[in-house]
């Protein structure tokens, strides 16, 4: 009988469990949390309804608008529609950012501009949300998530401003390639020569 190996694909290993790894569970569950929440709930198991009630408590203590949440099978989302916006812009960016070229070929050259195009995505978050609470506004769902979105997007981008300019090191690797080029040979014949 002859045994069949197990594709690495199926199998896990002791080396699969890093901090990588962490990261990206976390990052799961903070974003589908607020999903998670009402389908926790409405599974009807009396362990799955106490988490979604700590998920609501845990929603409510950063949250302050929670009446003004989407509903799944009647039952609020753990946050209010601009916070799961908010949730959905950095999950949605984030994988744009790092799998794909969107944002790293059009980054900016400038801090200033960087820090321009934060601004102009938090100012309909900040127009929404200020004329709301001085009742001048009555803002809905639909004008709450998608403000929260460009908010999330703003989040990705805010590293920018502390990395350094992409365009700052363009002259370096001219000067180290002429000093490479002049130690090889001799540095070569006489590294092969000694034993």
């Amino acid at each position: 009988m002859v045994k069949k190996a197990i594709p690495r694909a199926s199998s896990i290993v002791k080396s699969d469990f890093n901090l990588s790894l962490l990261g990206k569970v976390i990052c799961v569950f903070v974003f589908l949390g607020p999903i998670l929440v009402p389908l926790l709930w409405l599974s009807g198991w009396p362990l799955f309804m106490s988490i979604a009630e700590g998920g609501w408590a845990f929603g409510r203590s950063f949250c302050t608008y929670t009446v003004k949440s989407f509903m799944l099978g009647g039952v609020p989302l753990m946050v209010c529609a601009r916070c799961t916006g908010v949730a959905f812009g950095l999950l949605t960016s984030g994988l744009l950012y790092h799998y794909t070229s969107l944002f790293k070929a059009h980054r900016p050259a400038k801090r200033l501009h960087v820090a321009a195009i934060i601004a102009a995505l938090f100012v309909p978050w900040l127009l929404d949300s200020s004329l709301q609470r001085l009742e001048l506004w009555l803002t809905d769902y639909w004008l709450m998530f998608p403000t929260g979105f460009l908010g999330g997007v703003a989040l990705i981008i805010a590293p920018w401003l502390f990395l350094p300019d992409p365009h700052d090191y363009d002259d370096e690797p001219e000067q180290y390639q002429d000093t490479a080029e002049t130690l090889v040979p001799t540095q070569v014949a006489s590294v092969g020569v000694a034993r």
